[in-house]
């Protein structure tokens, strides 16, 4: 499961910048994070502040001071190019901030420094959706996805002779639905289980965050809400069968700014690239083989496979140069997601991670040629 931190580390690799004598690479993790050079050495402790966190206003006066002219951009930290090579993140000493948590490696200080993570404003197909969730009709056997961990926090996870599939990370919106075991949460629900009458399951379907069977009158998108209409769309409610639950991706128009995959205005599409079977009891995910089987006797659209084989991690980040696979008309790949043929438990859940796409997390970004945010010291 994904989690956002801002974990105490130490920095494992320092080498030049390429293109800039003042500048080099600081290593932490897999993420390489422009500094100014003979800021930092290996082995020193650093709090690393990973792309899409929001600095509050006295960390980030602190960092720049109240006369610097650079500014983060609404205190978003984001991937940024300096001299035609990408910064990811941006570190912190331990030394000029209260570590009041300690020094013990790992801790994360993101609450301590009030650093939180961005989150995207809900977008028009949305609706009332970005409204407050209304847990007591929520059914608690419809999980939400928990979302995947970057592989640079991991770099090692995978083993060079660990065979693996990698797909096509698709840009829109998580939708999940499946038919999970009934709970008695209503007052209507309670008299149909008094008398005999419920079912032995609950058809539930929604947001990664919002439950959205049981909101009869909610209107969004083009007047109805947008995961429904698709889900009815692929006739998914007739395809599943108690006790399985798909998790896929909602594209199309609308859905995400610049990344329509070809599809024409009002038009909306699916892909699965997870399904879990459910119970009262416990819950797992299809592995690849048996994944794929599902989806192809179900009638599911997935992300396209573009690799099967011995996990390589420069293979992997080469798949996330280009266009998109599913539609190659489609500039610029999100990424790649990464599962090993075998499912298995890894540090953080699932054995499943991405990579993103360098290029993608660049869009809208300055190419800065000079002085920089990371390489400014904490005063």
């Amino acid at each position: 499961m994904s989690e956002f931190k801002c974990p105490l580390t130490t920095i494992i690799e320092i080498f030049e910048h390429p293109n800039a004598n003042a500048l080099e690479y600081a290593k932490v993790y897999d993420f390489n994070v422009i500094v100014r050079k003979g800021q930092y050495k290996v082995g020193d402790a650093v709090i690393y502040v990973p792309i899409d966190s929001i600095l509050p206003l006295d960390l980030e006066t602190k960092i720049f001071g109240p006369d610097s002219k650079i500014k983060l951009n609404k205190s978003r930290v984001k991937q940024i190019k300096i001299r035609g090579h990408y910064s990811q993140g941006m570190l912190i000493s331990p030394d000029d901030v209260n570590c009041s948590l300690g020094t013990k490696l790992e801790t994360d200080y993101a609450e301590a420094l009030g650093i939180t993570k961005y989150e995207p404003p809900a977008a028009n197909y949305q609706g009332s959706l970005a409204r407050k969730r209304d847990k007591p009709m929520e059914n608690p056997y419809f999980h939400k996805y928990g979302g995947i961990d970057n592989i640079k926090w991991y770099p090692d996870l995978f083993k060079p002779d660990e065979l693996v599939s990698i797909t096509e990370k698709i840009h829109g919106s998580n939708i999940r639905a499946g038919y999970v075991p009934f709970v008695a949460n209503t007052l209507w629900k309670k008299f149909l289980k008094f008398m005999g009458w419920n079912p032995t399951h609950q058809w539930c379907y929604g947001s990664n965050n919002v439950q959205l069977q049981s909101r009869w009158n909610y209107k969004g998108f083009y007047g109805t809400d947008v995961y429904g209409k698709v889900l009815e769309k692929y006739g998914v409610k007739d395809k599943l069968k108690p006790g399985e639950v798909i998790y896929g991706e909602l594209y199309g128009h609308g859905i995400q700014g610049g990344y329509t995959y070809g599809c024409s205005q009002g038009e909306h599409k699916l892909v699965v690239f997870d399904v879990k079977r459910q119970t009262e009891t416990e819950s797992d995910f299809l592995g690849v083989d048996h994944f794929q089987a599902f989806c192809k006797e179900r009638g599911f659209e997935t992300p396209p496979e573009l690799y099967r084989g011995v996990f390589d991690k420069d293979k992997a980040k080469a798949l996330t140069i280009g266009n998109s696979v599913l539609v190659p008309s489609q500039k610029v790949i999100e990424g790649v997601v990464i599962k090993p043929l075998e499912e298995s438990i890894g540090l953080a859940g699932r054995k499943v991670l991405k990579l993103i796409s360098e290029e993608y997390l660049s869009k809208d970004q300055t190419d800065f040629h000079w002085w920089v945010i990371y390489m400014i010291s904490i005063s």
